[in-house]
């Protein structure tokens, strides 16, 4: 007996301008947030679009990590993500370079490498950006 496929729907955000020039809101009922543009605004209130890029992916592996330390019974991790980028020089569409650093404050070397790599073949934030050949480096260490 096999079960009915279950109906999934996309989750959407709706992005509009604002009376600020260089100010978008953006809205997926639950989330409303604001991103602004820091080339258009004397003074960016909000983050921009690589600030939102940078905690994505950040906020994916911390989401994962936290969820996986539930499911396999261990403690909650103390962690701290460090994420940048780098746009290429030559051609402004594609990163030259995304790195992630990994700060394990109380998990071994072994669990923390478990823990990231659980996080790389899981997040489809990562993988997407992988997959379209994004030069991803990540850096774990544990104190």
């Amino acid at each position: 007996m096999t079960t009915p496929p279950v109906e999934r729907t996309p989750y959407t955000l709706a992005l509009r301008t604002t009376e600020v020039i260089g100010r978008f809101e953006a809205d997926g009922g639950a989330a409303v947030f604001t991103i602004d543009n820091g080339k258009l605004l004397e003074y960016a209130e909000h983050p921009g679009t690589a600030d939102y890029f940078l905690a994505s992916l950040a906020g994916c592996a911390l989401n994962l990590i936290a969820a996986r330390s539930v499911e396999w019974e261990l403690p909650y991790p103390q962690l701290e993500i460090g994420a940048s980028y780098l746009v290429d020089e030559n051609d402004s569409t594609r990163f030259a370079s995304i790195e992630l650093s990994f700060s394990f404050a109380d998990t071994d070397v072994e669990q923390s490498r478990r823990y990231v790599d659980d996080f790389a073949a899981r997040c489809p934030i990562y993988n997407t950006l992988v997959r379209g050949g994004a030069p991803i480096s990540i850096e774990v260490t544990t104190a």
